[in-house]
């Protein structure tokens, strides 16, 4: 490692980026609901963006959630709605990029 380099984990990461208060309930949900599901299955979700005029969350499907068949039906049908449900008039798409 080169000096002056820490790793940090993901939860730090995302606790030292200055998130606005949607984006924080965001990746909460995506942290304790979504994340260990998706982690019985080998793959991972991580949070990109949220576009508030668009009410789009974009995520990163990485791992065994990457490329597979079934990964666009577990988005819109459980992600999408679980986020639509928790964020009422705050989301209304998630938008997954394949890491």
């Amino acid at each position: 490692m080169s000096p002056g380099f820490s790793p940090v984990s993901e939860e730090t990461a995302n606790a030292e980026v200055n998130y606005s208060p949607t984006e924080q309930e965001i990746v909460r949900i995506l942290d304790e609901y979504i994340k260990p599901a998706v982690a019985s299955d080998g793959g991972n979700i991580v949070f990109q963006s949220f576009d508030e005029e668009a009410k789009a969350v974009h995520v990163v499907l990485q791992g065994a959630c990457s490329g597979c068949p079934s990964s666009t039906f577990t988005l819109k049908n459980g992600i999408e709605t679980m986020m639509r449900e928790m964020l009422p008039g705050k989301v209304e798409q998630v938008v997954a990029i394949n890491g």
